[in-house]
């Protein structure tokens, strides 16, 4: 009985789980019109009134005269029949693709191909991504190291955010650091993995902030004008509730971007007046000490430049999430801040407008209006 199970046991390479198929075509001397990817196999080619258009297991491809169209099947939103003869396809980034057919046959063809294609796929394995990369592994297997190599980040992807960060011109000596408190994303997965940060500000006060922000999105800066030194910081709503809870180091924080604002500006200023360099006029700051036990920086006497804090929502939106545990900034509690609500319509109005955008681009001109 073992040796009977051993010899039932076979080696099954990933890209048998992906199959091949061959297409279907329409006329007998018609050929797959373009390159396809690993993993990607073509199912119908056919021919429209000034096309050629085919579909595989990835995207609709249409070869008109004097231009090409590809559309990755999962962009496709809708498909339809209009005027008879014309295929009408409607994508999920507003775009629009129509194609005319010779036969009312011929279009109801092609209409339930691409309908049934459109569907979302039954199972995750289905998805042409695991498709693609198993047919890579097979493709690549007698060169693993090489394609491991190519694939490999080179040192403009590993070290972009430093990259930027010095692009920005922001002082990494005294104003600023780069905290790796979200590597592998384990404090908030829609962050990127390094956060610039205040200088004084330790990991430890990041982490009591993130637990006050919705998912866990404490203020972190993301852009410093050249000129100006002014900063832009990115944060979710603070959870006070009803109950008008307070935390203490995210109002540290908060204080700490426009009071870093200003080291920034102060050490530029000295190093232009050539009174120092690469910040030696400012003593290196202690990231385990907070800015109201910072003697140093104290004693610079610097003054916090104003903060606005702008909410996208309107003032309603913002006090009726506080039912579910959100809310917004007081300014009672941000001293030398401005809250300012945009008005800004929720996702679901957005979508409608969308929409709404969508309808009319879709529309046929009338030579009557014209």
């Amino acid at each position: 009985m073992e040796e009977e199970g051993q010899q039932s046991l076979e080696c099954v390479q990933a890209n048998q789980f992906f199959p091949k198929k061959s297409p279907v075509l329409e006329e007998e001397n018609m050929q797959v019109p373009f390159s396809q990817l690993h993993g990607e196999f073509t199912e119908y080619v056919g021919r429209a009134e000034d096309a050629i258009i085919a579909m595989s297991n990835y995207r609709l491809h249409i070869k008109f005269k004097e231009s090409v169209v590809n559309v990755p099947l999962q962009l496709i939103e809708n498909v339809e029949c209009r005027d008879i003869f014309q295929l009408h396809v409607t994508c999920k980034d507003c775009k629009v693709v129509r194609c005319q057919f010779s036969t009312l046959e011929q279009c109801q063809e092609w209409l339930k191909r691409l309908s049934a294609a459109g569907r979302p796929p039954s199972s995750l394995e289905h998805l042409f991504s695991f498709a693609f990369h198993a047919w890579c592994m097979d493709v690549y297997a007698g060169e693993k190291e090489q394609h491991g190599e190519l694939c490999r980040p080179g040192e403009h992807v590993t070290s972009w955010f430093k990259n930027e960060v010095e692009r920005m011109g922001f002082d990494t000596q005294n104003a600023w650091r780069i905290s790796d408190i979200n590597s592998r994303f384990r404090l908030c997965s829609s962050y990127p993995q390094q956060l610039l940060v205040p200088a004084w500000i330790t990991d430890k006060e990041l982490e009591n902030v993130a637990a006050f922000r919705s998912w866990k999105r404490f203020p972190a800066v993301v852009y410093r004008h050249v000129t100006t030194g002014a900063v832009i910081a990115r944060c979710g709503q603070p959870e006070v509730s009803w109950w008008g809870w307070r935390n203490a180091d995210d109002e540290h924080l908060v204080q700490s971007i426009a009071k870093a604002c200003a080291v920034d500006g102060i050490s530029r200023k000295h190093q232009a007046n050539g009174g120092y360099s690469n910040g030696t006029a400012l003593p290196d700051t202690d990231f385990e000490s907070s800015l109201t036990n910072n003697s140093e920086v104290e004693t610079l006497a610097i003054q916090p430049h104003k903060l606005l804090i702008l909410d996208a929502r309107s003032y309603a939106a913002a006090v009726a999430n506080r039912a579910k545990g959100g809310g917004c900034e007081c300014p009672e509690y941000y001293p030398n801040c401005e809250v300012v609500f945009m008005g800004m319509a929720n996702i679901h109005s957005i979508r409608k407008s969308f929409q709404s955008l969508r309808f009319l681009c879709t529309q046929m001109p009338d030579p009557a209006k014209g």
